[in-house]
């Protein structure tokens, strides 16, 4: 029997198979340091605030290396819808970093904005110039993670979760790549005169449910 999910809850062998992805990833394309990156409940309370902002991870980089590695880190800002949209714009202050404890560099966010700044430098493979596997971080990493209510909702308030760890996992999805060029057998080269395009929406989640070519 199939266990009814909650709103923003990953299906269990999901969760499983992201977390593989990122570990078979990341002996191609990402040599980082991962510690233990920490929410807890009092710096999700003072995020929300009265109005129930959204919060919003930004990943940087620690500013010396470890055992010539850089490590990760990632810290906590709070979002607030911008009119009507589904935009959301931060607040500058406050900003946490996510360790454990967490802590409030609202007094420092030049150092903030310097480590965001060192971790976009690695994603774009500007720290890894010898690498060759180095570029393609951009098209797999991120550079932020804006995070729903309900999931904070749930950990924090109804299951009265003290903090939370933050992990990665990497989704694997077959798309489509229109070209007019037939495909090189090398799929790591890099051919500047080809145009590939693809900005289909897949199924699911955007299907047709009325369709008989969708049963």
């Amino acid at each position: 029997m199939t266990t009814k999910l909650k709103r923003d809850q990953l299906a269990p062998r999901k969760a499983a198979n992201w977390r593989k992805n990122f570990k078979e990833e990341a002996k191609e394309t990402f040599n980082l340091i991962v510690p233990d990156l920490i929410l807890q409940k009092e710096t999700y309370k003072t995020l929300i605030g009265e109005n129930e902002n959204r919060v919003r991870i930004y990943l940087g980089l620690e500013a010396t290396k470890k055992d010539d590695k850089y490590e990760l880190c990632a810290f906590a800002v709070s979002s607030f819808l911008l009119g009507s949209g589904d935009v959301y714009a931060d607040y500058e202050t406050p900003v946490f970093k996510l360790g454990a404890p967490n802590a409030d560099m609202s007094d420092n966010t030049e150092a903030v904005i310097e480590s965001i700044h060192l971790y976009r430098k690695w994603r774009s493979g500007e720290l890894d110039t010898k690498d060759i596997e180095a570029p393609y971080r951009q098209y797999i990493y991120p550079n932020a993670y804006l995070l729903t209510k309900f999931e904070l909702h749930e950990l924090f308030n109804v299951q009265s979760k003290p903090d939370i760890k933050i992990e990665f996992g990497i989704q694997k999805t077959m798309t489509v790549i229109l070209s007019a060029m037939a495909s090189s057998e090398d799929m790591r080269s890099v051919d500047e005169s080809r145009e590939d395009y693809d900005y289909a929406s897949i199924c699911p989640p955007n299907c047709d449910e009325r369709s008989i070519y969708n049963t």
